[in-house]
Parts: C-alpha cells; structure tokens; sequence
C-alpha cells in the first residue's frame, strides 16, 4: 500500500501500481535527457557544420583550393544541403588537378540531393570545358539538351555555342544559331560575332574537292547557305573571295569585291583585289584609279594598283604606286 500526502491532497494506490508509475517516470525522465542532449549536441554539430562551410567558401573564393576542399568536404555531412558543399568541393578538387576526387564529389551530389541532376550535370560541364575536354564536355551537355523545358535550356545552349566554336563544328553551330536567337542568351553584338564566326569558319572549309570545278561549288553552295544580310560583312566577302581565288575563279572573285567596295570599303577587300588573277585587270585598275581619286594616300590602295600594274607589265607605274605606297605608311 502507497499513500502520498501533500497539504489538502492525497494519493494511495496499490505498492505495485505505484512500483510501475516510478519506472515509467523514470524511464520517461531518462529519455528527455537523452532528446535534450542530442538536440543539444545536433545543434552545435550544425553550428560547426555551417562555420566550415562558410571558412571553406571563403577559402575557394581565395584560391585556397587544399583548404577548401578539405572543409567543404568535412561539412557536407553536416549540412542540411551538402548539395552545395560537393558541388564547391568539387570545383576545389577539378582546380588541384584531382579528376578522381573531383568526380567522386559530383557522384556525392547526385546521391545527396533529389532533383539536382542538371545542376550536378551542368556543373561537370563547366569543369570539363575548363579543362578543355571539349568532346566529353559535349556529350554532358547533349544529355541536357532534349530537355527544351528545363529551367537550364538556355545556359545548356549557351554553352554549346561555346564548345562548338573550340571544336570548330561549324555545321552544328549553324543549326544552334535558332535556338540561341530564340531563348536571347547572348546579346545581339555576340549572336552577331558567332554567327559570322560560324559562317566564316563554313567557307574556309568550303574550299575542299578534287578539282577547282568542285571547289568552286562546294564554295558557291556555302556561301548561298549564309543569310543575305550577312552577304555584305567584309570579313565574310574576303574569305569567300580568297576561296574563289584558290578555285581559280577571279572573275567571280574579282566581282563580289568590287560590288562591296562601292558600298563598303575595307581596306582587307582591297588588298586581296589585288591578288584576283584571270579577271579582267584594265577594269580593275579603271576601277582603283576612281576610289584612289577619293582616297589619294590610301597605302593598301596604292599597292593594290602597284600589284595590278605587274599584271599589265607597267613596271614603271608599278614601281611609283608601290613607292607611294611605302611613304603613306610613314
């Protein structure tokens, strides 16, 4: 028999129902101790998770590559988004030199976090095109590219803008230029650069085939393929002028310079107009002794019409323009 007493009140019960409720006061007394301190404990395992990631972060961003590394590292497990602590250890490992430790990261990330294969994949791309493994860096970002939807399309094809041109996959950037003027990731003045970039590289390859007569139209193809309005961007004109000259082709070449340099002069045009052999070079000289009449100390004008001089066999003249041409240079 258990009485209890305590002022006014009271409380009896039987000795073993009273036996039971001091085991399970006990019991229960014990494990709020044990909640407390692993409470208790967890915090300060955060706490100390959080100062290494932030130590780690500010050692990445010093180039401390080792130290970041190491902290970034220790601090993924006890971080609610280790996510963000593979992913930065890993940029520390790929900057050492340390592929495997680098990749293991990555491998890390994707286990930690549901839902982050493209971030994981867009992070291996960067790393792999900063260290320039072009073809491995294309394969990752194929895989993210049949995803049109995914909030990374346009970073994805930004970046393949960017590895094509390392690549010199002129055809396959030709085919991006829609989608990269569709989802706007570049500015116009670069959208501009890579095309031209894109159909400047097309022509240089252009120029393939076993006689001039297949290179004349493997080049002539290429060039009706380029927009029109990129028809009158001089680097475009030059290369392609160069490529028919090459074929054997001056007149052709001889006249898409001269329709330009009426419009637009550039001073590169010129100095391959002088190069044109076969066309007609009385028409060509008639043709710089106008522009030279606009233009009198022009120095790559002057040698132009020095060269066509040669051609006429005018050596005297040819001599005055090139003499001409070497004081304007002064």
């Amino acid at each position: 028999y258990v009485l209890l007493a305590h002022g006014k009140h009271t409380f009896e019960t039987s000795l073993l129902v009273g036996i039971l409720v001091v085991v399970v006061l006990a019991v229960l007394l014990y494990w709020l101790v044990v909640i407390v301190r692993r409470l208790t404990s967890l915090s300060l395992f955060r706490s100390s998770s959080n100062k290494l990631t932030t130590d780690g972060l500010i050692a990445l961003a010093q180039g401390d590559w080792a130290n970041a590394e190491k902290r970034l590292a220790k601090a993924a497990r006890g971080n609610d988004v280790p996510l963000i602590n593979y992913l930065t250890a890993a940029q520390a490992a790929h900057e050492q030199g340390k592929d495997d430790a680098r990749d293991q990261y990555l491998r890390s990330a994707h286990e930690s976090t549901k839902g982050a294969d493209a971030a994981v994949s867009l992070t291996k791309a960067r790393l792999q095109y900063q260290s320039g493994h072009w073809e491995e860096c294309l394969a990752t970002l194929m895989k993210l590219s049949r995803d049109a939807k995914s909030p990374s399309y346009p970073y994805v094809i930004k970046m393949l803008s960017k590895v094509y041109v390392e690549l010199e996959d002129w055809e396959s950037l030709r085919e991006l230029l829609p989608a990269m003027k569709k989802q706007k990731v570049v500015s116009e003045d670069e959208f501009s650069r890579l095309a031209r970039l894109c159909y400047e590289g097309k022509l240089k390859r252009a120029v393939r085939g076993e006689s001039n007569q297949d290179k004349r139209k493997n080049l002539k193809d290429a060039w009706h393929q380029i927009p029109k309005k990129f028809h009158t961007e001089p680097s475009l004109v030059r290369i392609y002028a160069e490529g028919l000259i090459a074929a054997d082709a001056g007149a052709d070449a001889e006249r898409v310079i001269t329709d330009l340099l009426r419009k637009n002069w550039d001073d590169g045009l010129v100095q391959v107009y002088g190069q044109v052999m076969g066309g007609d070079v009385e028409k060509q000289m008639l043709w710089c002794e106008n522009w030279l009449k606009e233009r009198p100390n022009n120095p790559m004008l002057l040698l132009t019409m020095g060269r066509l001089s040669l051609q006429l066999k005018s050596w005297d003249k040819a001599r005055s323009y090139f003499e001409a041409s070497l004081r304007s240079r002064k």
